[in-house]
């Protein structure tokens, strides 16, 4: 038998049922923020894999959704960095639409709008906003990377014999992290924060909320990702 719980055929089958809707709610969570030629199908297929690995390690009598959705999302993270959003393509395409907007910024006295933007950078709106979230996802993975370590931690903590005080020290220490270098952000750069992150809102609405420029919020939201890297890492 390998691992700590290792279902039959039978009982492997109806597990996978049984978890399917958690598979699909993160992998709709994540399409919220991804570029529209990625297919919310391929997420969920990645993500399935990740499940069915994971029940060769399930224990069913310590937190097995914990431990699954750890996987189910390193799965389709793995599948999105195939993709290569951090690509040098990715990365230069920044840095323009970065001097645009500083460009366009002092030129006008105000924030410039995606249209302006995408003029000044000769291209359609919609190419920008597909490149903006493919920036987004960029940074999305990179902290995604920050925290992987302690999600491995995690996830031997959640295999472990000795579960439950150990499982909670290393949650409340993680989250107690993230929120004291949240604090440390801007007002503004928090409330994109919590708008994407916690109400999983996709840049379009956020703009909306902001009353600026997807271009503006997709800045704002790399900008405090990469303070909240730097900061974590100095922990």
């Amino acid at each position: 038998m390998k691992g700590a719980y290792a279902p039959k055929d039978a009982e492997r089958e109806a597990l996978v049922v049984k978890y399917l809707p958690l598979v699909k709610n993160i992998a709709f969570s994540i399409k919220k923020h991804l570029p529209p030629n990625v297919d919310v199908r391929d997420l969920i297929g990645h993500g399935i894999i990740g499940l069915m690995k994971a029940l060769d390690n399930l224990d069913a009598q310590k937190n097995p959704e914990s431990y699954l959705k750890i996987r189910i999302r390193g799965a389709i993270y793995d599948y999105l960095r195939s993709l290569d959003f951090g690509s040098r393509k990715v990365r230069e395409k920044e840095k323009k639409i970065k001097e645009a907007l500083r460009v366009l910024s002092s030129k006008l006295g105000r924030e410039p709008t995606d249209e302006e933007i995408a003029q000044y950078l000769g291209e359609k709106v919609e190419n920008l906003h597909s490149d903006l979230n493919k920036i987004s996802v960029s940074y999305l993975l990179s902290l995604e990377d920050l925290f992987s370590e302690e999600r491995r931690g995690y996830e031997e903590t959640i295999r472990a014999k000795q579960v439950d005080v150990e499982e909670e020290i290393i949650k409340k220490d993680l989250l107690e992290r993230v929120r004291e270098a949240v604090e440390k952000l801007s007002d503004r750069e928090k409330l994109v924060i919590q708008l994407i992150f916690y109400e999983e809102l996709p840049l379009k609405e956020v703009a909306k909320i902001l009353n600026c420029s997807v271009s503006r919020v997709s800045q704002i939201k790399g900008e405090a990702i990469e303070k909240l890297r730097k900061m974590l890492k100095e922990y």
